[in-house]
């Protein structure tokens, strides 16, 4: 009997190593599964903000150049204004007249950003990160776009019907008042010029300086992120 109690007990080690090798095993391959899951995650991070990236960089150079455009715009007027005050003539310096008829339309690039979308907003892993990212485009991106459509409509309904009645077009940027002495004493011209000045100040410059500022930062962020993953 002893021979066999003596097997049977080997018989059990062997079974219990035999499980252990296996639970083991198994651990192992979960764990090389999960690894390697992980780093495909975070190499669609990585490329995902890469796309990011680039994408806000286009951004930043299209809303820097409206932004200039209308930094520009807003001289003009601030001159015209001034120059209305006085009693000088009409002259060529005042070629800026046709900016008041001008409005840029943009938009971002949402490309990369969609494509984050659809695939789970939390392949950011960075939640600070992930929401800045969420809110430039949610947010601050739309801003320059809808008051760029605002613009237009002002523009079009009520800057454009004036000026095809008072102004001669020289070529397709240069606009020449037919009669600069009435114009000045106008008093809804001068409501004109002021209400798309302050457009220009309170709305349009305000929104791309914020959503420029947000690109930078953002561009910032994404570099020190993708830092952390090499």
């Amino acid at each position: 009997m002893r021979p066999t109690r003596a097997l049977s007990a080997m018989n059990w080690r062997n079974a219990i190593g035999e499980v252990l090798l296996i639970v083991i095993g198994v651990s192992i391959a979960l764990a090389a599964n999960s690894w390697y899951e992980d780093r495909q995650k975070r190499e669609e991070e990585r490329a995902i903000l890469a796309q990011i990236r680039q994408t806000l960089e286009l951004d930043l150079v299209e809303f820097e150049g409206h932004q200039r455009a209308h930094l520009e715009q807003e001289t003009g007027i601030i001159k015209l204004l001034e120059h209305m005050e006085g009693d000088d003539a009409y002259s060529p310096e005042l070629d800026f007249l046709g900016s008041l008829r001008r409005w840029r339309q943009t938009a971002s690039n949402r490309a990369a950003f969609e494509a984050l979308r659809s695939r789970g907003f939390e392949l950011v892993q960075d939640a600070e990160l992930r929401s800045k990212i969420i809110n430039y485009y949610e947010e601050l991106a739309l801003r320059p776009a809808q008051g760029a459509l605002n613009d237009r409509a002002f523009v079009v309904s009520r800057i454009g019907p004036y000026m095809d009645r008072n102004f001669v077009f020289e070529d397709s940027r240069t606009m020449v008042p037919i009669d600069y002495d009435s114009l000045r004493r106008d008093v809804y011209f001068r409501n004109l010029c002021i209400t798309k000045l302050r457009r220009l100040q309170n709305f349009i410059l305000p929104n791309y300086q914020r959503t420029n500022k947000m690109i930078r930062e953002l561009i910032a962020a994404v570099d020190i992120e993708s830092e952390r993953w090499r």
